[in-house]
């Protein structure tokens, strides 16, 4: 390329940044560079592959000497705060970004900045408080219609027919003991139990072990959680599972953002069986999307998600595709008030015909589909002590009449987070 078309070689440097190539890139630019060309888009190209080459501290001399191109001052600020936020020099980060959001909100450039700056004062916050995270809770519910579910919400194992009330309590503990730039590995714990004083029969105790290697990115992060569940009914080993669920929530601007799920699940259910078509165990496969539109800083959000799974069990009774449709919102009253909503369809056509022991009896294939409602109001008493009330319904329609059923939860928690 002939050194006559400075304008050309500042193109093709920005197109091969973009395409990942950074080292013939760089090679341009250092022409420009010696040729006195546009030296504050020369030097913020600099800064970008740098950074695509997680050379950050060079990254941030760059846009340092980007920003004394008044036009290029904010967007050299905003990729500067990324470069330091990479080191984890979280609190120059953050001073950078409010300097990029006061050159202008309104812009582009400043919108993605008070995105960042939000994210930014999340993390140090994470940053002060350290590697440990926990909340514990305490609740009490009234349940219409005990029904035994653990391990999917969407279709029940067994309906008592009998309402009582529901004691519960929950922990969680999350321990983080790697993070290295955007990469980090979370371990976690947690278990519910709950109680039942005159049908002690659903009592239940469930534990939950996790790893989580985490990435995170400007826009976004992937996630690959690996949980082990044990589940105890009335002191009774009932349910274990191995469960795989690759996430990635990315944000194509400040207010919007799409997650992509899939599910990997290695279920057994230890329960005496009448007849073997009601073995549950067996395997899951499945995946889902969803979109958010985030409010408020993202304090809130408007959430739809679609999912998709499989169940091959060794019992012909519960081999089933299963839909569900979500639509979930959250909106911030004020910073200590939240309410939540949601209403969730689950459309599960089942593979085989119905077997209840009877071979006399000539059941249809079962197909389900279930509506629930939830609501709940959370306050935030003092710092990481909250209350909440909620309320939610379950309509459960099937072929079947063992499992058509009505369910209404009321009650309320109180918790604290760490």
């Amino acid at each position: 390329m002939k050194a006559d078309y400075p304008e050309a070689r500042m193109l093709l440097a920005d197109t091969l940044i973009a395409l990942d190539q950074t080292e013939p890139a760089q090679k341009q630019l250092q022409q420009l560079e010696a040729a006195g060309y546009q030296p504050g888009e020369v030097a913020f190209l600099q800064g970008m592959a740098a950074a695509k080459k997680k050379q950050f501290s060079q990254a941030v001399d760059y846009f340092r000497r980007a920003q004394q191109d008044p036009a290029l001052t904010q967007k050299a600020k905003l990729q500067m705060s990324l470069a330091l936020a990479a080191q984890n020099r979280l609190q120059e980060a953050q001073k950078t970004l409010s300097e990029a959001v006061s050159l202008g909100p309104q812009t582009q450039a400043g919108g993605f900045a008070q995105y960042y700056l939000a994210d930014m004062e999340r993390r140090l916050k994470d940053y002060r408080v350290g590697p440990w995270r926990f909340n514990v809770a305490l609740g009490f519910d009234f349940d219409s219609n005990v029904t035994l579910q653990p391990g999917d919400a969407g279709a029940a194992q067994q309906v008592s027919g009998r309402g009582d009330v529901v004691f519960s309590q929950s922990g969680y503990l999350e321990y983080t003991p790697f993070t290295y730039g955007p990469y980090s590995l979370r371990t976690s714990y947690s278990f519910f139990q709950n109680f039942h004083p005159r049908l002690s029969t659903f009592d239940l105790l469930s534990h939950t072990v996790g790893v989580t290697p985490v990435f995170s990115y400007q826009s976004g992060r992937v996630w690959l959680p690996f949980l082990f569940n044990y589940t105890d009914v009335e002191s009774d080993k009932y349910y274990t599972a191995f469960d795989l669920n690759p996430t990635w929530l990315h944000l194509a601007s400040p207010k919007v953002g799409v997650e992509i799920r899939a599910r990997l699940a290695r279920k057994y259910y230890w329960f005496p069986l009448g007849v073997q078509e009601d073995d549950r165990s067996g395997r899951a496969l499945g995946g889902s999307l969803g979109l958010y539109y985030f409010l408020k800083n993202q304090q809130g959000y408007l959430q739809a998600r679609f999912t998709y799974e499989q169940d091959n069990t060794s019992g012909k009774n519960w081999d089933n595709s299963n839909y569900r449709f979500l639509l979930n919102a959250l909106y911030p009253v004020t910073p200590r008030l939240k309410l939540n909503t949601f209403v969730e369809y689950l459309i599960a056509p089942y593979t085989h015909r119905f077997f209840d022991g009877n071979p006399a009896d000539v059941n249809p294939k079962r197909f389900d589909h279930i509506f629930i409602f939830g609501a709940q109001a959370a306050y935030n008493i003092y710092k990481g002590l909250d209350f909440n009330v909620h309320y939610f319904l379950v309509r459960a329609y099937s072929n079947i009449n063992l499992y058509d059923y009505d369910r209404h939860i009321v009650g309320c928690q109180i918790g604290y987070n760490y």
